[in-house]
C-alpha cells in the first residue's frame, strides 16, 4: 500500500460523495419548500414543457367555465323579462275575455285603456331588460342602407340606433339645416318627428344630436352641411345574437351561439294588433293573444333549451379541468412522502460524509509515525 502526503485521494473521494449528498439534500429541500418536483427546466426538460401546456389549457378551460356561467346568467335575465311579459299577456287575455261579452261602453273603455297601458308596459320591459348594458328582448338594430348624403364627407360622423324603439324595418329621414346660429336637425320615422338644435362643432370636435323620442343619436362634425335629399337610412331589427367561447380552441365545437328574438308588441313573436274597444274587436283580440302566448312559449322554450345545453357543456368542462389539473399534478407536483424520505437519507449521508471527511483528512498524519 502506497502512502502519499501531497494528494489525499481518500479525502477527495469523500468530498465527492459528500457533494453528491449535499446536492441531493438541497434538491429535496427545494422540492419540499416549493411543492414541485420540477422547479426549473434542468429538472425535467420534457416534463416542464408538457406541464406548461397542460397548465395553459387548464387556465383557458377555467375561463371558458366562467363564460358559460355568464351565458346562463344572461339567459336567466332574459327569461325573467319574458316571464313578466307572459304575465301581462295572461292579463290581456282576461281583459279581452271580459270585453268580448256584452258590457257598457264605459266598462269597455276602461278595459281598453288598461289594455293600451299593458301593451306599452310590454314594450318597456322588452327595451329595458338588459344584461349589463346589453339589451336582450328588443332585438338588435342595424342600419342596412344609408342615403348618399349621410356620409362623413357631409359632416355625419355616426348614427347610433341601438336604442331606437322600433320592432320592424323602419325608414328614417333626416333633414339638416346648417344655419348661422347653429345646426337644426329634424328626424322622422313617418309617424313621429323630432327637431333638435345643436351648436355647430369646430375643428376636430363633434356634437351629438339626441333624438330621444325616436331613440336615435346623430353625431355631426365641423364639416356638416345642409342635407335635404337622399337623406334616408333604413334600420332593420333582428334577433339579439350572442356567441360564447366555451372552450380553449377557436372551433365551432368550443362556441355556443344564442339568438333571442324581439318581444315588443308589434314584432314577429307577439305581433299584437287591434284593441278591445268593441265586442267584435275583443273577440278578434282573443285569437291575437292566443297566438302571442303560443309564440312566446316557443321562444321561451328555446331559451330554456339553450340553458340546458350550456349547463351540460359546463359539466364537461369542469371534468376536463379536473383531469387536466390532475395530469399536471402528476408531472410537476412533488411527492412529499418520497421527498421527505430522500431528504432524510441525504441528511444522514451528509452527516456521515462530514464525519468520514474528518477521518480522511487525518490519514496523512499517520505517515508521520514512519518518520519517528
Amino acid at each position: 500500500m502506497a502512502f502519499r502526503i501531497a494528494t489525499n485521494v481518500a479525502s477527495l473521494n469523500t468530498q465527492r460523495w459528500l457533494s453528491v449528498a449535499q446536492t441531493g439534500m438541497t434538491k429535496s429541500l427545494e422540492r419540499l419548500s416549493s411543492g414541485y418536483k420540477i422547479n426549473k427546466a434542468a429538472d425535467d426538460a420534457a416534463g416542464i414543457a408538457i406541464a406548461g401546456k397542460l397548465n395553459v389549457k387548464a387556465v383557458s378551460i377555467s375561463k371558458a367555465i366562467d363564460n358559460g356561467n355568464q351565458a346562463i346568467a344572461m339567459l336567466q335575465t332574459a327569461e325573467s323579462g319574458i316571464e313578466q311579459i307572459a304575465n301581462i299577456l295572461t292579463r290581456l287575455k282576461e281583459l279581452a275575455t271580459q270585453a268580448a261579452s256584452d258590457n257598457t261602453a264605459t266598462d269597455r273603455a276602461a278595459l281598453n285603456t288598461e289594455r293600451s297601458q299593458l301593451e306599452s308596459e310590454i314594450n318597456k320591459i322588452a327595451q329595458n331588460t338588459k344584461y349589463g348594458s346589453t339589451g336582450l328582448l328588443a332585438g338588435s338594430n342595424s342600419i342596412s342602407a344609408y342615403g348618399a348624403s349621410l356620409t362623413p364627407g357631409n359632416g355625419i360622423s355616426n348614427i347610433d340606433v341601438t336604442n331606437a324603439g322600433i320592432s320592424a324595418t323602419t325608414l328614417f329621414t333626416l333633414t339638416v339645416d346648417d344655419g348661422a346660429g347653429g345646426v337644426t336637425l329634424s328626424l322622422t320615422d313617418g309617424t313621429t318627428t323630432q327637431t333638435v338644435n345643436v351648436t355647430k362643432p369646430t375643428n376636430l370636435n363633434t356634437t351629438v344630436a339626441n333624438f330621444s323620442d325616436l331613440g336615435v343619436k346623430v353625431t355631426i362634425n365641423a364639416s356638416i352641411v345642409d342635407i335635404s335629399d337622399a337623406n334616408a337610412f333604413t334600420v332593420t331589427v333582428g334577433s339579439s345574437s350572442f356567441t360564447f367561447q366555451v372552450g380553449d380552441a377557436n372551433q365551432s365545437y368550443d362556441q355556443i351561439s344564442i339568438s333571442i328574438g324581439n318581444f315588443q308588441t308589434n314584432a314577429t313573436i307577439l305581433n299584437i294588433t287591434g284593441d278591445i274597444s268593441t265586442k267584435a274587436n275583443a273577440q278578434t283580440y282573443l285569437g291575437t293573444i292566443d297566438s302571442a302566448l303560443s309564440n312566446l312559449n316557443t321562444a321561451r322554450g328555446s331559451i330554456g333549451a339553450a340553458q340546458n345545453q350550456i349547463t351540460y357543456h359546463i359539466g364537461n368542462l369542469e371534468a376536463m379541468y379536473e383531469n387536466t389539473r390532475a395530469a399536471t399534478s402528476t408531472i410537476k407536483d412533488a411527492d412529499f412522502a418520497k421527498e421527505m424520505a430522500d431528504f432524510t437519507k441525504f441528511q444522514i449521508v451528509t452527516q456521515s460524509g462530514i464525519a468520514m471527511l474528518a477521518q480522511a483528512n487525518q490519514l496523512p498524519q499517520l505517515i508521520l509515525s514512519l518518520m519517528r
